[in-house]
């Protein structure tokens, strides 16, 4: 009776993951509102009923595939603190890592179709909104440990705005991806690097001439 109950949740799960890769490969391709559940019966070759069991609508399918996806990119990026070597080579392998996950994850181009369509619900961009908080999370860190030691207040302003700089030039880059084929995400995120670096180097001199004065 276990392995009854057992074998019949196994079967739910591969169900319920065959809708969400379906979907997510599909917004990934024509957005949320361009996506059907047609579409995602089609594709994932389950019944639209199975859709409707695991997920109830749409809009609660489309905050499911956001949250998997989510996880599987997040867990894609390595850890700041399993990273090894100084903070600028860790910051180097860090962004290397991003550049690639831009090129390579449907997660990001969904993301990108939600904040142009706005066709998501308020759960999705939510959701959204805390994965963008924890990739800051680490480019912050990142940013405190390479520009200085020191935890006043001053570092975090500026950790914090290089954080959400990343961010938005990470946004812009894969934007221009999508739009020109021609775009070297990888070699944009070089550039990104450099930047940081001159920014940092820019800030502790500002930072040291004031506490000279």
């Amino acid at each position: 009776m276990e392995q009854s109950i057992q074998g019949d949740a196994a079967v739910e799960d591969d169900s319920r993951q065959r809708i969400l890769n379906a979907a997510l490969q599909l917004m990934s391709e024509h957005g949320y509102a361009g996506t059907s559940i047609s579409m995602i019966t089609k594709r994932s070759g389950m019944p639209a009923s199975s859709t409707y069991w695991h997920f109830g609508s749409k809009e609660s399918l489309l905050t499911s595939v956001v949250e998997y996806s989510a996880k599987r990119w997040l867990a894609s990026l390595p850890r700041w603190d399993a990273m090894s070597g100084t903070p600028a080579e860790r910051l180097s392998q860090l962004l290397d890592r991003a550049g690639d996950s831009l090129a390579s994850q449907p997660f990001l181009r969904v993301l990108m179709l939600l904040a142009r369509e706005r066709g998501g619900s308020d759960q999705s961009m939510e959701v959204i909104r805390r994965v963008r908080r924890s990739a800051a999370g680490g480019f912050r860190k990142a940013f405190a440990e390479i520009f200085t030691s020191s935890t006043d207040d001053d570092v975090r302003d500026f950790s914090e705005a290089l954080a959400r700089f990343a961010l938005v030039v990470a946004d812009g880059v894969f934007l221009a991806a999508e739009i020109d084929d021609e775009v070297d995400v990888q070699r944009m995120f070089r550039f990104l690097r450099t930047s940081f670096m001159a920014l940092g180097v820019q800030f502790m001199a500002e930072r040291d001439r004031s506490a000279a004065t």
